[in-house]
């Protein structure tokens, strides 16, 4: 009987053990589900940023408020009037318009009606209100080549057109350039010589050498009875406030940047857009 009870007891211990043990790991395991690190969303990606819409250039009305008075005069900007071939040999084919197309153009502008006025034309509406006439148009060539009194001055007379040829006056009288008589000559057909720079430099360069550039250049013009009224255009088509108040302070009535557009306005007179045309269709510039 004593051995029985002995065997109970050893058993009610084994069984208390095993419960025991048993009741440790459910808590545990309780503690572990509790304490485990939370699992966080993927965070989604930052969405990619909208790019800046380009601004939509100002209507005539604005900018006649902004910046008037203004006038809707397209200047079309030229550099070579020559036979393409000879363009090609020379590597000057994006400058080039043929001599067929130049006439074409003119022909196509006349033929709608546009008149080409001259810079005193402009600078007379800015100055006194002068009116312009219908559909006014500028013509101008930059850099001063030969090929403008070989090839563009017979066709502009032609047409009796009138128009602006930027010379950079350190250039001339060399190959490839006028000479000093081509510039009288052209002075003489009414074609205004006007200020482009001595050497085509960049007037974004030190103020000194600008200075020297478009000085030299106007006193050069002015000893030959050219460049009045006093009109410049911007080498490369780049301005730069110190050459702006340079010319401003030298009695400059306008200045040509090769910046788009048409709308000329008296406020912006030294720094007016133009259209740069290539040898194709004038049609293709929406005229």
């Amino acid at each position: 009987m004593k051995k029985a009870t002995i065997m109970i007891g050893i058993t009610i211990l084994m069984l208390m053990g095993i419960l025991s043990v048993l009741s440790y790991l459910s808590i545990k395991n309780k503690f572990l589900i509790k304490s485990a690190p939370l699992s966080l969303p993927t965070p989604l990606p930052s969405p990619i940023p909208s790019p800046t819409p380009t601004p939509s250039p100002l209507t005539f009305a604005q900018m006649q408020s902004l910046y008037g008075p203004c006038a809707y005069v397209p200047t079309l900007m030229y550099h070579h009037i020559q036979n393409m071939d000879r363009a090609q040999a020379e590597n000057h084919a994006s400058l080039t318009v043929s001599p067929d197309n130049f006439r074409g153009h003119l022909q196509y502008l006349s033929d709608r009606g546009y008149n080409f006025i001259s810079m005193q034309n402009l600078a007379d509406f800015f100055d006194g209100g002068t009116g312009l006439p219908a559909k006014p148009i500028l013509l101008t060539f930059d850099d001063g080549y030969k090929d403008f009194v070989t090839d563009a001055l017979p066709i502009l007379k032609e047409f009796g057109a009138k128009a602006t040829v930027f010379t950079p006056t350190g250039l001339l009288e060399n190959p490839g350039y006028m000479t000093w008589n081509d510039a009288n000559d052209a002075n003489i057909s009414g074609v205004l010589v006007a200020n482009h720079t001595w050497s085509h430099k960049n007037v974004g360069a030190a103020n000194d050498e600008v200075t020297h550039e478009i000085t030299t250049a106007d006193t050069q013009l002015k000893d030959h009875n050219l460049n009045n009224p006093k009109v410049f255009s911007y080498p490369y088509g780049l301005e730069s406030n110190f050459a702006i108040n340079l010319i401003k302070n030298m009695d400059y009535k306008l200045a040509f940047t090769t910046k788009p557009g048409s709308i000329l306005c008296k406020q912006l007179r030294l720094e007016l857009p133009r259209i740069r045309i290539g040898n194709t269709n004038i049609s293709a510039y929406g005229f």
